[in-house]
């Protein structure tokens, strides 16, 4: 059975950021991932950010990802598992079920775990609204910047937050 001092599920910003800081307190910590990359959302994101400098403003989503992903790889106290879903969890042993390249199965004994699996889309509630060529937001990103697909060629976008303003431009 493989062992980590930290196991920390999920490989977007949120997954790489407390990767880092149990790091750099010298923790032990095993980054899983089911992707191919480290990113989560910002894989997709091709904006630039608002917000401080600290928090990587002028800066690209897409960008940030390589940069926080580039931190965790030279990081030696942390090893990531890409393509790896855990899909267990036996908490009376602190033992986590690890389904890794769709190939074989591994258990992992964390004496910490840490859950950052990403948020999920805010989808409107209406009828027919699983139909073909309805997408949220967070689809239309995933088809033009990450497989370069258009979803339309004539879009009505409903919202009013910044990400709609951002995948209508």
């Amino acid at each position: 059975m493989n062992h980590t001092e930290i196991a920390v599920i999920g490989g977007g910003p949120a997954g790489m950021m407390a990767a880092l800081a149990a790091a750099e307190m010298g923790a032990r910590v095993t980054l899983i991932d089911r992707n191919s990359r480290l990113g989560g959302q910002l894989v997709k994101q091709t904006h630039k950010f608002f917000g401080s400098e600290k928090e990587y403003a002028s800066i690209r989503g897409i960008d940030i990802g390589k940069l926080l992903s580039a931190k965790v790889h030279k990081n030696p106290n942390i090893e990531t598992m890409l393509d790896s879903t855990v899909v267990a969890y036996y908490p009376d042993d602190g033992v986590l079920g690890i389904e890794v390249e769709e190939k074989k199965w591994i258990k992992m004994k964390a004496e910490r775990i840490v859950v950052a699996t990403g948020a999920s889309e805010k989808f409107l509630l209406f009828e027919n609204n699983d139909l073909p060529g309805i997408y949220g937001a967070g689809a239309v990103q995933t088809l033009m910047n990450e497989h370069g697909v258009m979803p339309g060629k004539n879009v009505l976008m409903v919202g009013a937050g910044n990400i709609g303003l951002i995948v209508s431009y």
